[in-house]
C-alpha cells in the first residue's frame, strides 16, 4: 500500500469507528421487547422531555408502517403467564408524569393508530404541576385520570407518590410511598396495573441488600413490574421484572436517532 492509501484507509477506519460510537453503525439490532419512554407533548415545542405532536405522529406512523404491535403491561403479564411468544415486532409505549397534554395530544394519536400506552403517575401531584422539576406543567386531576383509564388504549401505573428517587430512600420510605400511591388510587377508584416506573430511573442497584428488600416489598404488594431506564432492548421472556429497561425517547432526537433506538436501544454506544 502507498502512503496515500494508508492514510485513506486510516481515515475510513476512524470514520467507521466514530459512526459506531455515535450511531451504533456496526452494532446489530437486538431481538426482544422495546419499551419506549416519553414525557410531555407540545404542538410547537421540543426539548429533552418534550416531543412535538408532529414528531410523535411521525414516530407512531413509522411503528405502524413497519408492523409493530403495541402491548400494554397487562398484555405482557398475560403473555408471560401463558408462556406465549411476542407477536412479531413488539413495543410498549409509556408516558411519565400524567401531564394534561397526554390527554389532549397523545390519546387521539393512540386511537388513530390503535396503539396502547401506560401512563405512570406521581400521585401526590394530581391536578397540580411538576413541582419536583420546579415546573409549571399541569398534570391531570383524579377525574381526568379516571376518565382516560376507561379507554382501552390506556392503562395507569405508578410513578411513586412524591416523585422521589428510590436510590435515595430507605425501605420504610419506599413502603410508605407505595402505600400512599395505592390508597390514593383506591380512594379515587382509578383502575391501575401494579407496575412502578422509578422516578429518574433511580433504584438501589449498587446496594444488593437494599435492592432485594425492595424487590421483596414489591412481591408482598403484588407488583408485577418495575421499570428503570437503561436504554436497552429487554430479553424475552423477561428475566428481571423489577429491572425492566426503557428507551429514553427525547424530544430533541432526530427521526434517524429514533429508528436506531427502536432497534438497538440507544444510538451512542456509551450513552
Amino acid at each position: 500500500m502507498t502512503i496515500l492509501e494508508i492514510i485513506i484507509f486510516a481515515i475510513f477506519i476512524a470514520v467507521l469507528f466514530w459512526l459506531t460510537l455515535e450511531y451504533s453503525l456496526l452494532i446489530p439490532g437486538r431481538k426482544g421487547l422495546a419499551i419506549l419512554m416519553y414525557h410531555k407533548v407540545h404542538d410547537n415545542k421540543s426539548d429533552t422531555l418534550t416531543i412535538s405532536s408532529d414528531n410523535l405522529n411521525l414516530q407512531f406512523t413509522y411503528l405502524k408502517e413497519k408492523g409493530y404491535k403495541s402491548l400494554s403491561l397487562r398484555d405482557l403479564k398475560a403473555h408471560l403467564t401463558e408462556g406465549l411468544p411476542l407477536p412479531g415486532k413488539t413495543v410498549i409505549i409509556t408516558f411519565d408524569d400524567a401531564y394534561e397534554n397526554f390527554r389532549e395530544k397523545v390519546l387521539p394519536l393512540l386511537k388513530k393508530f390503535d396503539f396502547k400506552a401506560t401512563v405512570f403517575v406521581p400521585l401526590a401531584y394530581l391536578g397540580k404541576t411538576n413541582i419536583w422539576d420546579n415546573g409549571n406543567d399541569q398534570l391531570m386531576n383524579a377525574e381526568e385520570l379516571k376518565q382516560i383509564s376507561d379507554d382501552p388504549h390506556i392503562e395507569i401505573g405508578l410513578h411513586s407518590f412524591l416523585h422521589r428517587n428510590y436510590d435515595e430512600l430507605a425501605i420504610s420510605d419506599m413502603e410508605e410511598d407505595l402505600n400512599n400511591c395505592l390508597k390514593t388510587l383506591s380512594f379515587y377508584h382509578i383502575p391501575f396495573v401494579k407496575a412502578l416506573a422509578y422516578p429518574y430511573g433511580g433504584y438501589p442497584k449498587k446496594d444488593p441488600v437494599l435492592k432485594e428488600q425492595m424487590f421483596a416489598l414489591f412481591r408482598s404488594l403484588g407488583f408485577d413490574f418495575a421499570l428503570r431506564i437503561g436504554n436497552r432492548i429487554n430479553a424475552y421472556p423477561v428475566k428481571e421484572p423489577y429491572e425492566m429497561k426503557r428507551i429514553d425517547i427525547k424530544g430533541t432526537d432526530r427521526f434517524s436517532i429514533f429508528k436506531i433506538k427502536l432497534k438497538k436501544g440507544r444510538a451512542k454506544v456509551f450513552a
